[in-house]
């Protein structure tokens, strides 16, 4: 299967500045794709790209090195030095969410009561 083959070679997924189509196929492979288009027309596979080039997809350089991040909202270049940034702010979100579970506001989390009260918005318990 394209899903276990692709995931054995240590790919998480596909993103491309093309058309794609078969997308419910695609989706119970259990592999994220991410296209530009969806299309019925069938696709050309035997063009070869740049290999360990920089590319432009979605009119966004993409260097050898740098990290694509994509999720239902979207795709995201991360550049190769600034990935550990990056991966501190991932870390961070998971904190946020996790804390959202428990219970707490983002009033809370953030400290904000002190700003809002100095803007005039008081916040009972």
């Amino acid at each position: 299967m394209l899903a276990n083959a692709c995931q054995a070679k240590g790919l998480g997924g596909l993103i491309t500045d093309t058309g794609v189509r078969d997308t419910e196929d695609l989706r119970a492979l259990g592999f994220p794709v991410f296209s530009r288009s969806v299309s019925i027309k069938g696709t050309v596979k035997e063009t070869v790209g740049p290999m360990c080039e920089p590319v432009t997809v979605g009119g966004v350089l993409v260097r050898p090195g740098d990290v694509m991040r994509a999720d239902a909202d979207g795709v995201v270049v991360v550049r190769r030095e600034d990935v550990a940034a990056s991966q501190e702010r991932v870390d961070a979100e998971a904190r946020y969410i996790a804390a959202y579970r428990e219970g707490r506001t983002v009033v809370d989390i953030c400290n904000l009561a002190p700003l809002l009260a100095a803007k005039g918005l008081v916040i009972e318990d």
